[in-house]
C-alpha cells in the first residue's frame, strides 16, 4: 500500500470511514504502532521527527496519523507534507487529515507532491439531494430492500448529521431481519436526530416546496435557532427578488439581475425558480409581511415572529391568500 494519504473535506463521516479503511488495511500489512498529532499554534513538528527516530525495538512499521485544524497550513507544515510525499520516512505510513481546502492549496506544491506519491480523498459535504443515494446504499449494505418512502423517512430524520445517520442505520441492522423494509418497522426504532442550516430555510421558501419550509422550520426552532436571524434571511431574499422583479422590467437580462442583486451560488438556482413561480403582485405584500416579521421578532410589535415566518413561503407561492 502507499505510504501517504491526505484526507480532506468537511464531511467527517467520510473522513472517519476513510481512515478507519486505511487502519485496516495498514494491519494487514503489519503495521503495529500508530501517533496521533493535532496540530494546533505552536506545535513543533520536530515532534513527529523524534518519533520516527525512536521507533518501538518490537514495533518497527508505524502509522502517523497528523490532523491539521485549518485550510491554510503554515509555511513548516506545508514543508513538511511535502517532504513527507517526497522524501517519506521509512517504515512510516502517514495519514494527513485536514479541513476542506480552497483552490491555492489544492494548485500548491506540496499538495501536487502528496497526489503523485499518495493517495487524496476529498470529503465533500453530502447535500441533501445526494442523501437519498447515501442512504440507500447503506441499506443495501445491510442487506434491506428498500423502497422511496423508507428512503426519505430516513433523510427527514437524519438529514444533516450523517454520523447519526449511519450509527441509525447499524442500530437497524441489529433490530430488524434482513430484507423488505416499511416505514411502519421504522417508526419506533429510528431516532429524530436531523439537523437543520437556516440557508435550507432559505432554499426551500425560494424553490416553494412548503412541506420542506415546514418542516426546516420546525427543526430550527427545536434546536434553539433565534426568529430574529430567521427573519432577517427571508427577508433578504423577498428584498433580493423585488431587485430581480425591478430590473427585468427595465429589460436588465437575468442572469446580470441576479448578479446586481449580489445572488450566486445554490442560492442562485433557488432564485430563478422563485421568479418563475412567485407573482409579482405579491411582492409588495410580501414586504410588508417582512417589516411586520422583523418587528415581532424583535418584540416590537405583537404576534408570534414563528407563526409569521411559518405562513411567509405560503403566501409567497400562492398557497395561502
Amino acid at each position: 500500500m502507499k505510504s501517504l494519504f491526505l484526507l480532506h473535506g468537511d464531511e467527517l463521516i467520510t473522513k472517519i470511514e476513510a481512515a478507519d479503511e486505511i487502519r485496516s488495511e495498514a494491519r494487514k500489512a503489519g503495521y503495529s504502532e500508530r501517533d496521533h498529532f493535532v496540530v494546533e499554534a505552536n506545535f513543533k513538528w520536530a515532534e513527529v521527527t523524534q518519533a520516527s527516530d525512536n521507533l518501538s525495538l518490537f514495533a518497527t512499521l508505524r502509522i502517523v496519523e497528523i490532523t491539521i485544524n485549518t485550510a491554510k497550513p503554515s509555511v513548516e507544515a506545508c514543508d513538511f507534507l511535502e517532504s513527507a510525499a517526497t522524501n517519506p520516512a521509512p517504515d512510516t505510513l502517514y495519514i494527513f487529515n485536514l479541513p476542506k481546502l480552497d483552490r491555492s492549496a489544492t494548485e500548491s506544491a506540496w499538495f501536487a507532491a502528496c497526489s503523485r506519491s499518495g493517495d487524496v480523498i476529498a470529503a465533500p459535504i453530502i447535500e441533501r439531494e445526494q442523501l437519498p443515494g447515501w442512504i440507500g446504499k447503506r441499506l443495501k449494505k445491510y442487506g434491506f430492500d428498500t423502497d422511496r418512502d423508507v428512503v426519505e423517512f430516513l433523510c427527514e430524520r437524519c438529514e444533516g448529521n450523517l454520523l447519526a445517520a449511519k450509527q441509525e442505520i447499524e442500530k437497524l441492522a441489529l433490530l430488524l431481519p434482513k430484507g423488505k423494509l416499511a416505514v411502519e418497522d421504522l417508526m419506533a426504532a429510528v431516532a429524530d436526530v436531523a439537523r437543520y442550516d437556516p440557508n435550507e430555510l432559505s432554499e426551500a421558501f425560494l424553490r416553494g416546496d412548503l412541506a420542506r419550509y415546514a418542516r426546516v422550520l420546525e427543526g430550527l426552532h427545536a434546536e434553539g435557532e433565534q426568529a430574529p436571524r430567521l427573519s432577517w434571511m427571508i427577508s433578504e431574499d423577498v428584498h433580493a427578488l423585488a431587485n430581480v422583479f425591478l430590473a427585468r422590467r427595465q429589460g436588465v437580462p437575468l442572469v446580470q439581475a441576479l448578479r446586481n442583486a449580489r445572488v450566486w451560488g445554490k442560492r442562485q438556482k433557488a432564485m430563478e425558480l422563485a421568479h418563475g413561480a412567485i407573482d409579482p403582485r405579491r411582492i409588495a405584500e410580501l414586504l410588508k409581511r417582512c417589516a411586520t416579521l422583523d418587528a415581532q421578532s424583535k418584540g416590537q410589535a405583537a404576534g408570534d415572529a414563528w407563526l409569521t415566518l411559518g405562513s411567509m413561503a405560503a403566501f409567497a407561492h400562492g398557497a395561502l391568500a
